[in-house]
């Protein structure tokens, strides 16, 4: 246009996935920009490549989170979801503060990626939690019983996350395990009323407080007839802090047989044996326990996958 600037002001749009694909799910168009003669666009170290299609999004793996990654126009492997209901269970110690950045947003980021109210509710355990700060007791709390995506999502953020709280040094988990899952399993070799809170050896035993809700009344709402999936994150090898004291054969019993079960473990390699065996019981898996939360939202993304395709 003879204004002594070459090329100047030309975008196009581009694409460069499968033909067929372009609109269809989350794939959508890029732009390239005309740079002396030649097509492409600008990297991130501000130089320009040819052919770069800046911006667009092409086929991804498929992964169960309520849209269409591949763009075949099928969601989700395009069977609809069972209704399914998922229980964390986090150590909340302070030997945990190293990974527990990590553990919660990878489980904000796991949450969000399936979003579905009515499919799939959520529910989140921890412990122990120091019962008031400069306190010495500490306690198991279902900080949230099985609710949809919007209200356990407001629950965690009001959640109290402080370093006062986890303050902590009790791991009940195996006790987190067996109360969890009370209600839908027929093998308990202990029954919840002959069970108590106690401390540990030599310790006072009033150290463990009392749980929320209280051990006779600790419910988790299962649905009947859907899928319960429980994820288990932990850096200290499987602990009670109940009197009596529950063995890991005792939790491994009340997991045995539970219809459309899966336990989930997270745990320091250094643990991995003793979690393994409980999630092998379970119909599930172990996963290392890290600080990445990159590396534990990608472990969670693969467990949502199997409970997308309905894995047993």
């Amino acid at each position: 246009n003879c204004n002594q600037l070459i090329d100047e002001d030309l975008f196009a749009g581009c694409y460069t996935g499968p033909p067929g694909t372009l609109m269809v799910g989350i794939c959508e168009p890029g732009e390239m920009v005309c740079d002396t003669g030649s097509w492409g666009n600008y990297s991130d170290s501000n130089e320009f490549v040819g052919g770069l299609c800046l911006g667009e999004i092409t086929p991804q793996e498929e992964i169960c989170n309520g849209v269409d990654d591949n763009c075949d126009g099928i969601i989700d492997y395009g069977e609809e979801m069972k209704e399914t209901d998922v229980l964390f269970i986090v150590d909340w110690s302070g030997s945990m503060s190293d990974e527990i950045d990590a553990v919660m947003i990878a489980l904000n980021q796991f949450a969000q990626n399936f979003s579905d109210e009515e499919v799939i509710k959520w529910a989140f355990m921890r412990g122990p939690v120091a019962v008031a700060t400069f306190s010495t007791k500490e306690r198991l709390e279902l900080q949230q019983d099985l609710v949809g995506f919007s209200d356990y999502l407001a629950s965690l953020a009001s959640m109290d996350s402080s370093s006062a709280t986890m303050n902590t040094s009790y791991e009940m988990t195996l006790d987190a395990i067996y109360l969890a899952v009370h209600n839908i399993t027929s093998m308990l070799n202990i029954p919840i009323p002959n069970l108590q809170w106690s401390g540990p050896a030599g310790v006072y035993p009033w150290d463990v407080a009392e749980s929320v809700p209280s051990l006779q009344n600790f419910k988790v709402s299962w649905r009947p007839g859907a899928d319960r999936i429980i994820i288990v994150f932990s850096d200290e090898q499987p602990q009670s802090y109940l009197e009596p004291e529950l063995l890991t054969e005792d939790v491994k019993q009340a997991i045995s047989g539970i219809p459309q079960f899966k336990l989930y473990t997270f745990s320091r390699i250094t643990h991995k044996i003793q979690w393994e065996e409980l999630s092998v019981t379970g119909n599930g898996k172990w996963y290392q326990l890290t600080n990445n939360p990159t590396e534990m939202y990608a472990s969670l993304m693969e467990i949502l996958n199997e409970i997308c395709q309905g894995g047993n």
